[in-house]
């Protein structure tokens, strides 16, 4: 009892100690800041050099003993340990109060001097916690696992909510957001759940970045949530949360909770199909199977590539003893109508449209010319789960393909292997003769996150030798990851000071809206001296375009005259659809490109009767350069070739 009572007392005064330095540091952040900010310097960086001054001072604690471990009986860890968790935590703090700044300043319109005392008050108060926790420990090792692995989890959320709003978007999540202007139930490459979500964003929140993405932030919520429960049916609750944060940590799962893509919706739904499949098949509750439908049928509408649970659900009914008695029970061909149901649109869809979307994605893929792919499709698969999430995956194959010998753990490893092997043994026959896309994998990988979890979960020497040093892995794995996360989006938002960015808008999605600007007051000024109808053209596939649509109305309110490449004989995907070459006959375009080769190529005068020269624009972010594009406007878009006339290119201003 007296020993309890010293190590609570021994805990308060730690906790003192840590408020008491913690808040004479905030107190020098503080005053650096506004020095900072009063002689000149970008509130950004300011924010940056600032807390930089404050960590310098919590350091010079430490070292002088003012901030010395207190109890090595429960503090086991290094003083390299130490110092690892102290910078650790620093850098987290630092992304995360980042992005506090930039809502302050532009979402509340707090003033700078008040914006960086709130960011202040908050990093010292993260810096507490983890400190308290971490660094200077008085819980057992046990429950410090329990709280790292939950704390991450908050932490990822946080930092994905702070910058939801203010990263500009991927030439692919603006190509969506095109979509939902043009709500549809079908689209050429993929069905339309993308679409109606960008769109339900968008009406809530806004026509910006935010609005665009926050349905991935909620679809992610849905993916770790069933993830957890499954993880749970399967084993328990460590492994559940366990499982929980190898989903908020790893790279593919980490995205889908960003970035508004298909895969965003179809994660969410490939994890609640696994989820009531373990339900119906392992659990043996019939109302399960119209959670599968109903989620299966969701993920069709996401994306065509959730087809491939059904052969592994119809595989394991047969293969099971147990399970095959739902053959001539009626749920499972419920389920299965329910399914259909909700797909119907985008059959009914690509039946109005030459089964457009269909042959896209099927004959149009199969129908490519021969690539061996495999070694991308593996190296893909190593960035999307990381190098130990990849091996820990094989190892937990291998040890389900061992555990179907055993009685007890048949069906739950009969389970996992069908609903992953299926589908990846799919994908890598698709790489041996074609080209494969990076995240195509992605999905397949949460039958097998539990299993990953477990070996995480089991106490320290349960596990064989590759267990114990995928359990030594997996900590270095997931506090790169994570710290990786935490600067890069620091740096695609604010910056980091004397850290410029490279030379290519392409390379990050850095300064998009700078360049849409650009090309609005390119476009502004051409309106001005011309009475036709203005369009905007760009001579990539359809990020150009895509970006254009966003980013240049956003700086001119004009919607829908980013046209893509079928007006001068190209294919931009859906903006064929929306935009045909006769619709758009007679207009001035402005032809953009990044690569000033593209506008040289000599395809291009025949469709104008007049092209001026090729000019090129620096686009500039804080005032510093990251990149350029080249421009140049056409008149009378097709109006020579619609006469029956040769355009011949002449130059001029």
């Amino acid at each position: 009892m007296r020993q309890v009572q010293a190590l609570g007392a021994t805990h308060k005064h730690t906790v003192m100690r840590l408020f008491v330095v913690g808040m004479i540091c905030a107190l020098l952040d503080f005053m650096a800041f506004v020095v900072l900010i009063r002689v000149g310097i970008d509130p950004m960086k300011a924010h940056v050099l600032s807390f930089v001054c404050g960590v310098l001072l919590y350091f010079v604690c430490i070292a002088t003993g003012i901030l010395a471990r207190i109890d090595p009986a429960v503090d086991s860890n290094s003083s390299s340990q130490q110092l690892a968790i102290f910078l650790f935590l620093r850098l987290l703090t630092l992304s995360l109060r980042g992005g506090i700044f930039v809502v302050a300043m532009t979402t509340l319109n707090l003033p700078v001097v008040l914006s960086g005392a709130s960011v202040v008050l908050a990093s010292a108060a993260i810096g507490l916690l983890g400190d308290t926790l971490f660094l200077w420990p008085t819980i057992s090792i046990e429950r410090r696992k329990l709280f790292a692995a939950v704390g991450l989890i908050i932490y990822l959320l946080s930092l994905r909510l702070v910058f939801l709003g203010f990263a500009n978007l991927l030439p692919e999540e603006a190509y969506y957001w095109n979509y939902a202007q043009h709500l549809d139930i079908g689209y050429l490459d993929h069905p339309p759940m993308v679409a109606w979500l960008i769109w339900l964003g968008t009406t809530v929140f806004g026509d910006n970045e935010f609005g665009v993405r926050v349905g991935a932030y909620i679809c992610w919520l849905l993916t770790a949530g069933f993830s957890f429960y499954l993880a749970r049916n399967l084993f328990d609750k460590a492994t559940a949360i366990a499982c929980a944060l190898l989903v908020a940590v790893l790279p593919f799962y980490f995205s889908t909770g960003f970035l508004m893509m298909p895969d965003a919706p179809l994660a969410a739904a490939w994890v609640a199909t696994l989820y009531f499949l373990e339900r119906a098949l392992l659990g043996e509750k019939r109302l399960a199977w119209f959670g599968a439908g109903l989620s299966f049928g969701i993920g069709l509408l996401s994306k065509y590539t959730i087809l491939l649970l059904g052969p592994a659900a119809l595989l394991f009914v047969l293969i099971d003893p147990r399970s095959r008695r739902w053959l001539g029970r009626r749920e499972p061909y419920l389920a299965a109508a329910i399914s259909a149901l909700l797909f119907s649109p985008v059959v009914y869809w690509n039946a109005t449209h030459q089964w457009m979307s269909f042959a896209f994605q099927g004959s149009r893929r199969v129908g490519e010319a021969f690539q061996f792919t495999l070694p991308s499709l593996i190296v893909s698969a190593a960035v999307l789960l990381t190098p130990t999430g990849l091996i820990a995956a094989a190892a937990s194959l291998k040890e389900n393909v061992s555990a179907l010998r055993s009685r007890p753990g048949a069906t739950r490893a009969l389970f996992v292997l069908l609903f992953t092997l299926i589908p990846l043994s799919v994908f890598v026959l698709f790489s041996l003769f074609h080209e494969n896309k990076p995240n195509w994998t992605g999905p397949l990988w949460l039958a097998v996150l539990p299993f990953i979890a477990s070996v995480l979960a089991r106490a320290a020497g349960e596990e064989r030798w590759l267990g114990r040093r995928l359990r030594r892995a997996w900590i270095p794995t997931i506090g790169i990851t994570t710290a990786v996360y935490a600067v890069l989006f620091h740096y695609v938002v604010l910056g980091l000071p004397g850290v410029g960015y490279i030379h290519n808008i392409r390379t990050l999605p850095v300064a998009w809206s700078e360049f849409g600007e650009a090309v609005g007051a390119i476009e502004a000024t051409v309106a001005k001296e011309n009475a036709a109808p203005v369009v905007l053209i760009g001579t990539d596939n359809y990020f150009l375009a895509s970006e254009m649509a966003f980013y240049a109305r956003q700086a001119q309110r004009i919607r829908d005259n980013s046209i893509g490449l079928s007006a001068i004989g190209g294919s931009s995907l859906m903006y064929d659809v929306w935009h045909p070459a006769k619709t758009v006959r007679g207009s001035t375009a402005v032809l953009v490109s990044l690569k000033r080769n593209e506008l040289e190529q000599d395809d291009i005068p025949r469709y104008f009767s007049r092209l001026t020269d090729i000019q090129e624009q620096v686009v500039r972010k804080n005032g510093v350069v990251v990149g350029s594009f080249y421009y140049r406007v056409g008149f009378n878009l097709g109006g020579c070739e619609n006469a029956g006339m040769q355009c011949v290119s002449s130059s001029g201003g």
